[in-house]
């Protein structure tokens, strides 16, 4: 959801704003009547950097187009059932010079 408030009113609701986010919404704060800055709670904050790490180079970028392109076409990579998901194992598949490939 989004809503717009003028800064004063922010202000005057801060703390009930910040309660009352949720995944998807924000909070577009105006001054004016012009669009001057987004409330968004932290997990949407964090999601949005991430993104724009990814998008902000080239070589990441590309590897993001490829990955996609690969799944579109069934070439995914499963990690092994009996360890849990983790960043570090995430990472030591991708380095995995010999994918196991499934679809393929």
């Amino acid at each position: 959801m989004e809503r717009y408030l003028n800064v004063t009113e922010a202000r005057k609701e801060l703390l009930d704003l910040v309660e009352q986010l949720k995944k998807g919404d924000r909070v577009v704060l105006t001054k004016r009547g012009q669009p001057k800055a987004v409330l968004v709670n932290f997990e949407r904050y964090a999601l949005l950097e991430d993104l724009a790490w990814v998008l902000q180079d080239p070589g990441r970028q590309a590897a993001l187009h490829q990955a996609w392109n690969e799944l579109q076409h069934g070439n995914i990579i499963r990690p092994p059932k009996q360890s849990p998901l983790t960043v570090r194992s995430l990472r030591g598949l991708a380095r995995k010079p010999s994918r196991r490939r499934v679809g393929v």
